[in-house]
């Protein structure tokens, strides 16, 4: 055994380290936050791998953020260095689906370099196109017809093709606007979100030889966060198994069940235990959070029904420190936010990048950013970004992706309008598009002859890229070591970063991300389906107090939290409160407050005002719970 990993097993508490070591079988680990799931995880991935050095066989390992998939990646190649690569998976549910459909896709018509529309505004495009396009040919569609693609991705996301949906309701206007935009995807070579894990389970299913090939190649797997599985998921993890596989270990936290309206539910939990027969195993120290916070946590959470009748109650295993969570009621929100950003200057700038600031929804976080500004406290507020900003990668981007996808049109928009702002053009994309189907080519590489003869010293330079590009597609590593440096030094930034310098630190990112996960150089494929599956949020600047919602905010742990609005309608929602005390929702929001409070890992800040916007305001019964009343606790 290496040293690094004998060294980890040894931090290990003696429940942490048997779990860690456990071998085959099916396993529940009931592990609540602050647990250390992750070192349990990385620490038994790595020593599979270390025990089993003459072995070729991987291991398999889910999560559901990339985040948390390079964090896992990370612990266990600093374990053992040089094997990972060569003998994991570790990434998302929808990373491993991009993987097995490019590998066996064909079986079912799917070309190894699909692409992946993940945005809505790229969805309504196509269904937009589409309906156009029948329209035109006399069939009886409209345009208004785009407002049923909610209810087709929430068909899509429950397995429910075309057919069963009309089986269940007799929408036939529906089941022809649904056909036609799975037939569109299929004609422009890509996959939706929620298609790339209906795809892999009609191909698991139909093509079973697959799903036997994996299990061949995985014999070990692992889930994190398990209680976030949809049940769209679980019937992957069904196809996988084959209904007699039963190594699986996975990981779960039933208090933390907050994606309840994406599919999540103690239901998975309960299939597991019945199809999966499992050992239980529980994680109860928390040794994250300081004893008064697990405490509250503890009696927050056991008001809730849905939940392991076993489980047990979480233990703090820290002594320090005390006093640790403080509740403030203020008169108005207004005094609410300047006294909270107040509070946070006055803990110095060295400690503004321990804080965070926690709220329900958006709405609530956004006036900080303006109150911590007025304090001279620098703060961002966290979110996805699913696409670049600056057009110099918007346009770098489009042209990779079109080299896959030629005749998309969208793309080539994209790639055009890009173009314009960044060489001050006023090329027409709608127009070079009927020129390129009327010479026969491609609309980029049309786009690209044109450039090149624009009198724009750096369009001429683009040009020239896109042409080597549609030449041939494995010059694209050469290609974009060619381009960033000129649309940087084209990028005009005022102070500080520029739009297009965030975008190169999130590209470089997202680049090594991807050859991680690949184990190598990745292939244009690689490259622009593992863009698609990222966000493009570059990191944090040093020094900077976040502002998430709690939902941003799971997995992760700051020293200071200031978790506010505590009121009724907001913490708990209005729409939980709309359906009782007893509702599965209000059971969802008391785990949201739950999770907000253990993110705690020094001093944990609690606030409401008597008013928000001028309305009169009640406590959240959840403080009540919390044995909170008014004043310090």
């Amino acid at each position: 055994m290496t040293e690094p990993i004998e060294s980890a097993l040894n931090s290990l508490s003696p429940i942490q380290r048997t779990t860690a070591e456990w071998g085959d079988g099916a396993a529940l680990v009931l592990a609540g936050p602050g647990a250390g799931k992750t070192r349990v995880l990385t620490t038994r991935i790595a020593k599979l791998l270390d025990d089993t050095p003459d072995k070729k066989f991987r291991v398999l390992a889910l999560t559901f953020t990339t985040k948390a998939a390079n964090e896992m990646r990370e612990r266990v190649e600093f374990l053992i260095p040089g094997v990972s690569e060569r003998r994991t998976f570790i990434g998302t549910f929808h990373a491993f689906c991009t993987q097995i459909l490019r590998q066996h896709g064909s079986h079912i018509g799917i070309s190894p370099d699909f692409g992946i529309f993940g945005q809505k505004e790229d969805q309504e495009a196509l269904l937009r196109d589409a309906l156009q396009s029948e329209i035109e040919d006399g069939k009886d569609f409209s345009l208004t017809d785009i407002c049923l693609l909610p209810s087709i991705r929430e068909l899509r996301s429950r397995l429910v093709t075309p057919e069963k949906a009309y089986l269940k309701n007799g929408n036939q206007h529906q089941k022809a606007v649904y056909e036609l935009y799975e037939q569109t995807l299929k004609t422009q070579n890509a996959l939706d979100f929620e298609g790339l894990i209906l795809e892999s389970c009609r191909l698991l299913h139909q093509v079973p030889a697959v799903a036997a090939r994996l299990r061949q190649t995985y014999p070990f797997w692992m889930i994190d966060e398990f209680q976030d599985t949809t049940p769209a998921q679980y019937f992957l993890l069904h196809y996988l198994s084959g209904g007699t596989f039963k190594n699986v270990f996975v990981v779960a936290d039933d208090d933390q069940i907050i994606y309840q309206w994406a599919g999540a539910s103690y239901q998975q939990i309960l299939k597991f235990k019945k199809d999966y027969d499992p050992e239980f195993i529980q994680l109860v120290e928390n040794h994250r959070c300081p004893p008064e916070i697990v405490t509250m946590a503890n009696q927050l959470v056991g008001n809730n029904k849905q939940r392991s009748p076993e489980r047990k109650p979480t233990l703090a295993s820290r002594t320090t420190p005390l006093n640790a969570a403080i509740f403030t009621q203020f008169e108005t929100d207004d005094l609410e936010k300047a006294s909270i950003a107040q509070s946070i200057a006055d803990l110095g700038e060295e400690n503004w990048g321990k804080v965070a600031i926690l709220g329900r929804t958006r709405h609530l976080l956004e006036p900080y950013l303006e109150a911590l500004k007025a304090c001279s406290v620098k703060a961002s507020m966290s979110q996805r970004r699913d696409n670049f900003v600056s057009p110099h990668f918007v346009w770098l981007h489009a042209l990779l992706d079109q080299a896959i996808r030629p005749t998309n049109r969208r793309l080539f928009e994209i790639l055009t309008n890009a173009a314009n702002r960044i060489c001050k053009l006023e090329l027409d994309p709608a127009l070079l598009a009927v020129e390129a189907d009327a010479l026969g080519m491609n609309h980029y590489e049309h786009w690209a002859n044109i450039a090149i003869t624009s009198s724009s010293v750096l369009a001429q330079k683009l040009g020239e890229m896109a042409n080597k590009l549609a030449r041939s597609r494995i010059t694209w590593k050469k290609i974009v070591d060619e381009a960033i440096p000129l649309l940087i030094e084209n990028a005009n930034g005022d102070e500080g970063l520029s739009d297009a310098d965030e975008d190169l630190i999130a590209w470089n990112m997202i680049l090594k991300e991807i050859r991680s996960e690949t184990g190598g150089l990745p292939d244009l494929p690689d490259v622009v389906q593992g863009i698609a599956l990222r966000s493009k949020e570059p990191p944090r600047e040093p020094n900077t107090v976040v502002l998430m919602t709690i939902h941003t905010a799971k997995g992760l742990e700051f020293e200071y939290v200031y978790f506010i609005g505590l009121v009724e309608g907001e913490m708990p929602s209005w729409q939980s409160c709309r359906t009782g005390d007893d509702s599965r929702e209000m059971e969802e929001e008391r785990r949201n407050c739950f999770v907000a409070i253990t993110r705690t890992q020094e001093k944990l800040h609690l606030s409401a005002a008597k008013s928000y916007k001028n309305r009169n305001k009640e406590l959240s019964r959840f403080l009540k719970e919390m044995s909170i009343g008014d004043g310090d606790c």
